[in-house]
This record gives C-alpha cells, sequence and structure tokens, in this order.
C-alpha cells in the first residue's frame, strides 16, 4: 500500500498548485482549481444572483512539469452523465451519477475497458474501485474542526497516475462539492 498527501497551506485565497507527496515527501503531482473562462464566470454571477448557488469548479491534476494529467469538470448532459473526465491525452469520458442511498452518490465509467467505480462512505472516505475491486480510497485529515488536508491511498498499486485520477475524482466530486 502506498500513502499519498495534499496539505491544504495556512493562508489561500485560491488553491494554486497545491503539492500532493509521497511518504518520502517527494511531490508526484500538482492539483489545481481551473479557473472559469469568461462565459464562465458571467454564468456563475447570474445564477448567483437568481438562485444563490453557484456552478461547481472544476480541478485537475498535473505533472511537477505542468502538464495535465486528469480534470473533472460537470456537465449539462441528461440521462446520468453529470460529469467528464478529460485524460492525459485529450480524451474524454462520460462520468455517470447513480444516487446509491438518499442522499449519496456513485460515480462511473470506463477506461480503457475497466470499469471505474468512486463513491464515499458515510465516514465521508471515498473509495476507487476498479471492475468491484478497491484499489484507492482517499480521506480528510483533521484537526479537531479544522481540515488540514486529504491523505490518498492506493491499496492495489504505486501507479502516480492513480493518486492524480484519485485526487481529480476526491476534489471536484466530493470536496469542491461541499
Amino acid at each position: 500500500m502506498a500513502t499519498f498527501s495534499l496539505t491544504y497551506p495556512k493562508l489561500f485565497n485560491k488553491m494554486a498548485n497545491l503539492p500532493i507527496v509521497n511518504e518520502h515527501n517527494e511531490t508526484v503531482c500538482l492539483l489545481q482549481k481551473v479557473e472559469r473562462s469568461t462565459v464562465g464566470k458571467v454564468l456563475n454571477t447570474a445564477l448567483l444572483i437568481a438562485t444563490q448557488d453557484s456552478l461547481p469548479q472544476r480541478y485537475e491534476t498535473c505533472t511537477t512539469q505542468g502538464k495535465p494529467l486528469f480534470q473533472v469538470q460537470s456537465t449539462l448532459f441528461p440521462k446520468g452523465v453529470s460529469h467528464q473526465l478529460t485524460l492525459p491525452d485529450g480524451s474524454m469520458l462520460p462520468i455517470q451519477r447513480k444516487t446509491v442511498q438518499l442522499l449519496e452518490s456513485s460515480y462511473s465509467f470506463t477506461m480503457d475497458g475497466l470499469v471505474f467505480r468512486f463513491e464515499k462512505d458515510f465516514t465521508s472516505t471515498a473509495y476507487l474501485y476498479c471492475n468491484d475491486e478497491k484499489i484507492a480510497s482517499a480521506c480528510f485529515v483533521e484537526n479537531g474542526l479544522v481540515r488540514e488536508g486529504i491523505v490518498y491511498k492506493l491499496l492495489q498499486s504505486d501507479d502516480t497516475l492513480f493518486v492524480a485520477l484519485l485526487a481529480s475524482l476526491y476534489q471536484t466530486l466530493f470536496v469542491g462539492s461541499n
């Protein structure tokens, strides 16, 4: 099992290049919030005024050299496609959302013939499954009432691409939506 972590800085007004580090404190990738386009900012402002709600944020992971890895963004597609995943090669995969309990959601997508599922349990720990086998988890690190960061655990591998995928999914689907 490999463990990785992200620590929130003490003071910040936007998420810009937060490092995800391994057990040896070496940066393996970066997590960042993707700024909205001008049109997105206008739509978000209109939505805030009309409904006091905002559009979901987009987050991406990238290499330490700045090359994009994974990005998850919400969509307006009907029939259960709530998000899409952008892969390192620029291709996009639909993410299906399914309600599993009264308010809980499960997200699934197929990549390279493998079926991935991502869901959060009652402890706020999120799990990533590949073909129904649990392969990774993510959860907050808290000190009292203060969230200090996130711990990512790979249960079957130490491939840093899984960490980047897990971080993008967790931040967009569960953290960014809170």
